[in-house]
């Protein structure tokens, strides 16, 4: 007798394996040194630009550099791998941060250290979609936006374990050195994804039809029940058209844009603070061991609050959980401002723009996951990463303009604040507009 085995509702209602937990470890992993690159290049900013004969406000569009690659990597990332897969796409991005991440080290013009961090940056934001599609497709949909966010909690842990490392590597070995770990490391993980890392079940089923793959995924998980002859299916399980376009039907167009305000500012915020801080501190006479501690309590805080959003948002809800947070992180956004020139202050500062700003971007995330079926998770996640790297595009370029014209750090920050505040006015708009649609899913984690 023929047996039907819904993986879906299997993920849903079991305990979560083993495997479904190391899925979400590498997919951390990929992300911690995402983290740690994302940081790096502001540390090391001031050692740059001296070697180069640059002054430390010109290397703006090199901070954008690697930012507008992610942008790039996570539109067209994200949508191959709703072709492809999630996994080969995750292995390639992989490669592209560690050889580039290398070869950053050896740049000798200004020129070269561009197209090394836009390539790096295309590896890093085209690893984006992949990680979270693999992790909510890998996890309950009662638990999904937990897991999500905690995943991307990865994240601000590099960051804080890179600055902290960073201020003891600069010293001893060069500011190179940052590049050399933080290159050789990544193609480590590649080799570990590509022997380990399974393809989305979901995926498999729902774009491939490849059931014998799904089956021994399955047999991983402890499914020892499963034959060859059972037939598997998923909720999603008729096969869709990937496109950009498919990310604005069945009414999800406004939630779209809606979610990507909140995605732009948030991010944006986040990217200007660890990139700029060690630069404005500098300028302030802080030694660049001092800054690159500082920046680490911006990870702390990162992975506090990242780390804690889907749980939050669960619990309370989206508004709750998402708009005082968000709130509060433009009041330590602005105090970040004032506080440049001391150590502690600094310190208090940046850790709580990353604890507060951090529930605000890992909520529009674990949303994001929640709000795209299987068949287009990748584009529309994929979409609202490259709306926030854009957002890192922007605000490191325009606080450049703004020291450019003599502009104090107070008013930057000041400026930054207000974009916070704007992303807690949005979250507030798609709470409006999501308790007026119907998708189970979305309106699970809003309740």
């Amino acid at each position: 007798m023929t047996r039907t085995l819904n993986v879906s509702r299997l993920i849903d209602d079991r305990p979560v394996s083993a495997l479904q937990v190391a899925v979400i470890a590498m997919c951390g992993l990929v992300n911690f040194f995402d983290g740690i690159d994302t940081q790096s290049i502001g540390v090391a900013a001031p050692f740059i630009a001296r070697s180069l004969g640059l002054p430390i406000p010109s290397l703006g569009p090199v901070f954008s550099a690697a930012l507008l690659g992610a942008a790039v990597g996570a539109i067209s990332f994200g949508a191959i791998a709703d072709k492809v897969g999630r996994k080969r796409l995750l292995i390639v991005a992989a490669l592209m941060i560690g050889v580039f991440t290398l070869l950053t080290a050896f740049a000798g013009s200004f020129e070269t250290l561009l197209l090394c961090r836009f390539l790096a940056g295309i590896g890093l934001g085209g690893a984006t979609p992949c990680v979270i599609s693999l992790t909510a497709e890998y996890t309950p949909k009662r638990h999904r936006a937990s897991f999500v966010t905690l995943m991307w909690a990865f994240f601000p842990l590099g960051a804080m374990v890179g600055a902290f490392v960073n201020s003891r590597l600069i010293p001893e070995f060069g500011w190179q050195a940052i590049f050399y770990l933080g290159g050789f490391v990544p193609l480590l993980i590649a080799v570990i994804l590509a022997i380990w890392l399974p393809e989305s079940l979901k995926f498999l089923i729902a774009q491939r039809g490849n059931t014998g793959a799904a089956r021994g995924i399955l047999r991983r998980m402890g499914n020892t029940g499963v034959t060859n002859d059972t037939v598997l299916t998923v909720d999603e399980d008729q096969v869709h058209r990937t496109s950009f376009q498919a990310v604005f039907r069945d009414g999800r167009a406004v939630g779209t844009v809606l979610l990507w305000v909140t995605f732009f500012m948030g991010f944006g915020v986040l990217a200007l603070v660890t990139l700029w801080t060690p630069a404005l501190m500098g300028m302030s006479g802080v030694s660049p061991a001092d800054t690159a501690f500082v920046v680490a309590f911006n990870g702390l805080g990162g992975f506090i609050g990242q780390g804690s959003a889907g749980r939050l948002i669960e619990r309370f809800g989206i508004v709750p959980a998402m708009v005082p947070a968000l709130i509060l992180g433009c009041i330590a956004t602005v105090g970040l401002g004032y506080s440049v020139d001391s150590v502690p202050a600094a310190a208090l500062c940046i850790g709580l723009v990353g604890l507060f700003v951090g529930i605000g971007t890992g909520g529009a995330i674990a949303l994001a996951a929640e709000l795209y079926p299987t068949f287009i998770r990748g584009t529309g996640v994929g979409l609202a990463m490259a709306v926030g790297r854009v957002g890192q595009v922007c605000a490191p370029a325009i606080v450049g303009m703004m020291l450019g014209f003599g502009m104090p750090p107070s008013q930057v920050m000041f400026v930054a604040g207000a974009a916070t505040f704007v992303g807690a006015l949005f979250v507030i708009f798609f709470k409006m507009w999501l308790s007026r649609q119907h998708f189970p899913a979305a309106v699970e984690v809003a309740s």
